[in-house]
């Protein structure tokens, strides 16, 4: 349930200024999840999830975008995702994990844009049937839902400009009740030796002992991938006929 602060001496007014420039002629709806920005080339991606749709499409952005680009590079590790994640205003996730990202891969994000007001609720709780109380969470029901799940969650709040890091692999959610859209810069990395020293807490989600590599695919598995990824706009139209949904 615990989060994790790191200071990584990155002007926050570039990553906002940056931000503002990117998004202003993006349709999110084009975005994986109606919500998502992928920042870099496909190439740049680890071949596992690089098609996927999570990353969907990549952009190249971070090509014209040296803060960014600086964040990326200075991550000695390989990268799965890399994207700019937006939570509309007055809306929240659904309860969920992300325990689908892989073996030995962990999730780091850094609030950009966020009004006062949002907040994260991490909890001990390994399924989405285990929370007490109603399927949606509010600022204004968040005393009664720590109540009702006393001992197993805490409420943060993400300081714009900082990286941060929690086990995504246990339920938890995002709630963004201001009039103002919150974006953040959310990156899955395989946690290589380097990883692992410069982020000792992530062994609580991943373990001390050496993770199984994700699988790279050879050049039908990635061809078939490629394939695949031309029905990704599909499913952003269908999605939009659907209820909000959780996948981040």
């Amino acid at each position: 349930m615990r989060l994790h602060r790191y200071d990584l001496a990155v002007p926050l007014d570039d990553l906002v200024r940056e931000t503002r420039e990117i998004v202003a002629d993006w349709d999110w709806r084009r975005g994986a999840f109606g919500h998502a920005l992928s920042l870099p080339a496909y190439r740049d991606l680890h071949p596992h999830s690089r098609y996927s749709y999570q990353n969907f499409p990549c952009t190249g952005l971070l090509a014209r975008c040296p803060t960014f680009r600086g964040i990326f590079e200075a991550l000695r590790c390989e990268k799965v995702s890399f994207r700019l994640l937006r939570r509309g205003p007055a809306s929240s996730y659904a309860w969920h994990t992300d325990q689908w990202k892989g073996p030995g891969v962990v999730r780091f994000q850094i609030p950009i844009l966020s009004d006062a007001g949002a907040f994260l609720v991490t909890t001990d709780y390994a399924s989405a049937d285990q929370v007490v109380g109603p399927r949606g969470l509010t600022a204004d029901t968040l005393a009664e839902f720590a109540a009702a799940n006393a001992g197993h969650c805490l409420s943060h709040h993400l300081e714009p400009g900082l990286l941060h890091y929690f086990d995504t692999t246990r339920v938890h959610t995002l709630v963004n009740p201001g009039p103002g859209e919150r974006i953040t810069l959310s990156f899955d990395v395989v946690a290589n030796d380097w990883v692992r020293a410069r982020f000792p807490e992530i062994r609580a989600e991943i373990g001390d002992e050496p993770t199984a590599s994700l699988p790279r695919p050879g050049s039908v598995r990635n061809g078939l991938a490629f394939l695949r990824s031309r029905l990704h706009p599909l499913r952003n139209r269908l999605r939009r006929l659907r209820p909000d949904a959780a996948e981040c």
